[in-house]
Parts: structure tokens; C-alpha cells; sequence
């Protein structure tokens, strides 16, 4: 019985010629830096030649690293050779800039170092930045979060469990329904944290801060309802106000965590703890 053929070698990666005619499209700006370096060969000024050639120099090293930079992102895989090639193209523009503007044309350093700022910028806007490596695999079985971390969702889940048992201590339908959602939120939260563990970093306070609030506000109205007297009606007002702003703020939580936002979130933290605090339940 015949054997199969070996498999052919791979020929050249088609996408590192095509993101190379991309990466060329830095030439077009580049192309007086060649001329003016002739031009002051000739006058003699090796000034201003060092700075256009050298600049020009660097925008070649930078178009062959960022055509290796986009064909690896086009790819999706780790950059052979160098690490980060795009920003380092990027980088390498910048400089060119700075010695052109220099040395090849006189301005000052300040304004030179416009120039370098304005050019890696845009080179970095034109072409884009490299992507995150891929984070890796962890071995089977195991988590990715910490023993601590683990504890304080151990905890959020007990305390999302014990929530629910609260509800079904109330009498008011209303007041069953609005903590039965609270604890949907607020395990859609946890659940949301173990999709993605970076979440926990941003949101470890607010679900701590939610969670103790909710449990503790529940727990008040649970041993004082019944001998509120006269007060039942405030109390009952209260507890609602007071849910109200909780289910806002574990809605609002996870929306941001879905966003991966976490602005003005430390700012809503702050305003719900000292009104729990006011309410003597912190």
C-alpha cells in the first residue's frame, strides 16, 4: 500500500504581503524626507541630512513592524519576532518625526516634540494599536479567582439565598415582590462575576455594600413591623423607599458590568451607604 504525500510546505502568509502594502501607505507622507536628505547632501548641511535620512530610516523599520502588526491582528495571533509591533511602529513615526522636524528642518525641541506627538498619534489612529494577547487557559478544573475571592462570592450567594427566605416572611405582596427582584439582580450580579472573574475587582464594594444594606434594611422591618403601632405606615414608606433605591442600584450594577463601566459607581456607593447609615441599618 502506497503512502500519501507528504503535505506541501507553506508559501509566504498572504496576509503579511496585503497588510505590507497597507503598512506602505506610510511612504506617502515620507517621500519629500529622501528628496530633501539629496538636496542637503548637495548643500552640504549633514545636519539636516542625518535627521531626513534617519527619520526616513525610521519610517521603513516602522512599516515593515506594522505590517507584521496587522497581519497578526488580522490573524488573531500572538506578533512573531517582536512584541507589540503597532505601537512600536507607532513609536518609530514619532521619532522620525522628531529628528525631521529637528534636524532636517530647525524648528526647537518644543515644537519638535509636537511633531513626533502628532505623528505617532496618527500613525496609531491610521493604523490601530495591538491587541490584548489572550489570556491563558487555565487547566481543567481550575478557577480563576482567588480563595478570597471565592469566599466573597460564597458569601453574596448566601446572602441572595437568605434574601429570598426574608421575602417569604412578608406579608405585603408588594414588599415580596420588590425583594425577589433585588435578589434576581443581585444574583444575575454573581452570576455575571463568574462569567467574567475581572469583574469582581470593579464590583467587589458595590455588591458588598448592596447586599449588607438589603439583608440589614430587611432584617429591621422584620423585627419592628409588627409593634410599629401608629409608625407602620411611615416604617412602610421607608422600607419602600429604601428598596426602591437597592433594586435601582443592583440594576444599575449590572448594566455597568455588562458595559464594563464603572464610572459614578463609587459615587453611588457613597450616597446609598450614608442613607443606610442614616436609617441606623450600617
Amino acid at each position: 500500500m502506497s503512502l500519501p504525500p507528504p503535505p506541501r510546505p507553506p508559501g509566504p502568509p498572504r496576509a503579511l504581503a496585503t497588510e505590507g502594502l497597507r503598512a506602505a501607505l506610510l511612504y506617502l507622507f515620507a517621500w519629500p524626507l529622501p528628496l530633501s536628505a539629496l538636496v542637503s547632501l548637495f548643500l552640504g548641511r549633514l545636519d539636516m541630512v542625518a535627521g531626513t535620512a534617519g527619520a526616513f530610516a525610521l519610517v521603513i523599520l516602522a512599516s515593515s513592524l506594522i505590517a507584521r502588526g496587522l497581519a497578526a491582528r488580522r490573524e488573531q495571533r500572538p506578533a512573531t519576532g517582536v512584541p507589540r509591533p503597532l505601537a512600536l511602529g507607532a513609536a518609530l513615526v514619532g521619532l522620525a518625526g522628531f529628528l525631521a522636524a529637528w534636524l532636517g528642518a530647525g524648528y526647537g525641541v518644543a515644537m519638535s516634540l509636537v511633531f513626533a506627538a502628532c505623528s505617532g498619534a496618527g500613525t496609531a489612529l491610521l493604523f490601530g494599536l495591538d491587541e490584548a494577547p489572550p489570556r491563558p487557559a487555565l487547566p481543567e478544573g481550575a478557577s480563576p479567582l482567588t480563595a478570597d475571592e471565592r469566599r466573597v462570592l460564597a458569601e453574596a450567594k448566601g446572602r441572595v439565598a437568605a434574601l429570598e427566605q426574608a421575602a417569604r416572611r412578608i406579608a405585603s405582596a408588594e414588599f415580596r415582590d420588590r425583594l425577589g427582584r433585588i435578589a434576581g439582580w443581585a444574583g444575575a450580579v454573581v452570576t455575571e462575576i463568574e462569567r467574567d472573574p475581572r469583574d469582581l475587582r470593579r464590583a467587589r464594594k458595590s455588591l458588598t455594600v448592596y447586599l449588607d444594606g438589603a439583608e440589614k434594611v430587611t432584617a429591621k422591618y422584620l423585627a419592628t413591623h409588627a409593634r410599629a403601632g401608629d409608625q407602620q405606615g411611615a416604617l412602610e414608606q421607608n422600607f419602600r423607599t429604601l428598596l426602591e433605591e437597592l433594586e435601582r442600584a443592583f440594576a444599575e450594577q449590572h448594566a455597568r458590568l455588562l458595559q464594563n463601566d464603572t464610572m459614578d459607581l463609587d459615587v453611588q456607593i457613597e450616597v446609598l451607604t450614608t442613607r443606610l447609615k442614616r436609617e441606623g441599618v450600617m
